[in-house]
């Protein structure tokens, strides 16, 4: 890692370096089994100094360390005070600066060899905190720039927005990438300084840039973020009333430039009451469709083992809740991981969009329906005996339980919740992991309150005979989540590729039905470990023969023809949705439902609320145009606008004013229909 470089310039050429010394840090691993001893590390380092002229240099470098055993104690070397004073020339972390935040925003949805494109950033101060301006007639030092792979940067300029905050205008042009495909790891960005409380902060902020190839179509708009560069003016006043207005936008972009949710606001009212939304959320995905399969499994387990003592209870209610814990951290994790390290902005629900993640799902439910058919017996592990194993669960069963629970319900989206989350994608790590452990523990709540309060017990059916034929019946449930998740594949892989899925799920089910006759939960552990590899072999074959994950071409076709008219379908004709189609539907009212195929609580609502004649009627009758925004596959210019309104995923409903000049109307996750029809006409007023 690298201190922040100055700038020098010579005769009309800038370049960024260091003056007099400089320390590179390089962070090792020892491997844990390296001998202790001496050992050496070598480095090719090379440079180039100048003044007058460049002068290049390199050496190879050689350093003996000395490795010792983890009880040894450490001391200090000579050079520790100079690693500490280069240290704190760093950048800091972007997501661990909590006085301000960044937003970004680019020309069109994705870059094309030989394009020519601009990119905006935003850096604002949140609420308590200051952000001076920048003052200079160059970028430096509020801004250094870093170039990707495949791209040049033509411009650069630093200006003071009309709200207070700093905008940073890159203009790029693309070349052709040697070797093909397309680039998957191309970035944006740069190293801002910025005067925050009178205190300069550091940090880098690069974004990755989405590639299509050459000739494929992609939406061009002006944004938010690039309407607001055009109306802040230059590098060394604030923008005046008179010149941040300017022309008044059209539609959409007039409404978004006031309601943009740039960053998250971590003070501790924010905070608190977004820690509240996220557990409330969290609870009510307990109602939720995606959720109802595992829920009724839940309420089963617990019936049946209304004879277990009161700390089995406990240990029950604290393995389902870490199960759930343990997997909304493992989604925190991936997340951080993905927008850092490889810039990929993603959302709620996100790992739907990818089909390896939606076919290893609708395996789990499948082989977990089977069982419930009775086809096989899961194992109870973390239960003393063998005639145990048929009336408890075990503390890992809990935990698997719980996992599976969280696994469903992350498509799924619920009042309360889309905001919090929304609240925690803008915010540091921390308040990341603190906002899904919360919907965590909402989701968890029910279970765990029935687990410490003993006497809820009683209010649950009493077991009997009549539970053999209600877990058969739960087990069609987990079958029609198959055919949903299937259903799901199939839009994102295509009908040949989900049938060879369907051929699978059928070697699965044979090696189920070897796993449950040869090495039934009677049988002794030798004999179990046997049928269980027989069972994986002929899965793992059916897998190799059958399985095709890649995407298939998407076949929809944007015909640019806009429907006003509705009284002779039956049905709403959703329209495909995009920028370009917003802008030329300028003047009329617009219904958007941004959806996706995996969201079951999109599925409902369209179905019983939007699709329902008194909602056709009052769209006719309005002059509303319907357009669909389908996120099922990874969509950047989708995600944008669900950012933009403050969501983190889907459903979200928005309704585009015809007066251009208002705000848009977003309803909430659960809608009615007269909520979607008062919208409606206040769109169209």
């Amino acid at each position: 890692t690298c201190p922040v470089p100055q700038r020098f310039e010579l005769e009309g050429i800038i370049s960024f370096g260091y003056d007099d010394q400089v320390l590179h840090i390089a962070e090792m691993d020892v491997p844990k089994d390296l001998a202790p001893g001496k050992h050496e590390i070598s480095a090719a380092v090379q440079w180039l100094v100048c003044q007058s002229s460049c002068i290049p240099g390199s050496a190879d470098l050689m350093l003996p360390i000395e490795v010792v055993s983890d009880d040894v104690p450490l001391t200090k070397t000579p050079y520790a005070p100079l690693f500490d004073h280069f240290a704190a020339q760093h950048p800091s972390n972007a997501l661990d600066i909590d006085s301000f935040g960044w937003d970004f925003e680019l020309s069109q949805t994705a870059i094309r060899p030989n394009d020519t494109f601009k990119a905006v950033f935003r850096v604002a101060a949140i609420e308590g905190h200051k952000i001076g301006k920048h003052n200079a007639s160059v970028p430096w030092p509020t801004f250094t720039p870093i170039t990707g792979t495949y791209w040049w940067l033509n411009s650069t300029e630093v200006k003071n927005g009309p709200d207070g905050s700093i905008l940073v205008v890159m203009e790029g042009e693309s070349f052709s990438p040697d070797p093909d495909p397309m680039p998957t790891d191309d970035k944006i960005g740069g190293l801002f300084q910025i005067e925050i409380d009178g205190k300069v902060v550091s940090t880098e902020i690069t974004v990755g840039l989405p590639w299509e190839a050459e000739g494929v179509d992609v939406a061009k708009e002006a944004g938010p973020l690039l309407l607001l560069a055009n109306q802040a003016n230059g590098s060394d006043t604030p923008a005046s009333a008179d010149d941040a207005a300017g022309e008044t936008p059209v539609g959409e972009d007039a409404a978004v430039a006031g309601v943009v949710p740039m960053v998250s606001d971590v003070t501790g009212v924010a905070l608190f009451a977004n820690l509240f939304s996220a557990f409330i959320g969290g609870l009510i995905l307990n109602v939720m469709p995606c959720v109802l399969p595992v829920l009724t499994l839940k309420l089963y387990s617990l019936i049946e083992q209304t004879d277990i003592t009161a700390k089995e209870q406990r240990t029950a209610g604290m393995g389902y809740t870490g199960g759930i814990l343990a997997s909304f951290w493992l989604l925190s994790g991936a997340i951080v991981i993905l927008r850092l390290m490889f810039g990929i902005e993603v959302n709620w629900g996100f790992q739907f969009q990818y089909p390896p993640y939606v076919a290893a799902l609708a395996t789990i439910v499948f082989v977990f329906g089977l069982s419930l058919f009775g086809v096989f017996e899961i194992p109870a592990f973390g239960v003393g005996t063998a005639s145990e194993a048929g009336s408890k669960e075990g503390v890992i069963g809990y935990f698997f339980t719980g996992v599976f629970a969280t696994l469903l319900a992350t498509p799924c989206s619920a009042p309360f919740l889309g905001t919090a989350v929304a609240f925690a994608f803008g915010a540091p790590t921390w308040v990341l992991f603190a906002i899904f452990t919360m919907v965590g523990l909402g989701l968890a709540f029910p279970f765990l309150l029935i687990a410490f309060v003993p006497s809820l017990y009683r209010f649950l059916p009493k077991p009997g005979a009549w539970m053999d034929g209600f877990k058969q019946l739960l087990g069609f449930t987990l079958i029609a989540t198959t055919v949903w998740l299937v259903g799901v594949l199939g839009a994102q892989i295509g009908i040949d590729r989900a049938n060879g899925f369907l051929a699978f799920l059928l070697t699965v089910s044979l090696g189920a039905w070897i796993f449950g006759h040869f090495g039934g939960i009677a049988s002794s552990g030798r004999r179990q470990l046997g049928a269980l590899a027989g069972a994986l072999v002929v899965s793992g074959a059916g897998g190799m023969y059958f399985l095709d994950m890649a995407f298939a071409e998407d076949e929809s076709c944007d015909s640019g023809e806009v429907i006003t008219d509705l009284s002779f379908h039956e049905e709403i004709p959703w329209q495909p949705f995009s920028g370009e189609r917003i802008k030329t539907l300028a003047g009329t009212t617009i219904l958007v439902d941004f959806t996706a195929d995996w969201c079951l609580t999109c599925k409902v609502n369209e179905k019983t609320i939007l699709n329902t004649k008194a909602v056709r009627q009052s769209m006719d009758e309005l002059g509303v145009v319907p357009l669909k925004a389908d996120w099922t596959r990874r969509n950047p210019e989708i995600t944008e606008w669900l950012r933009r309104h403050g969501r983190a995923g889907v459903p979200m409903y928005l309704i585009l004013p015809k007066d251009g000049s208002k705000a848009p109307i977003v309803l909430p996750e659960i809608i009615t229909q007269g909520m979607v029809i008062d919208a409606m006409k206040e769109g169209s007023s």
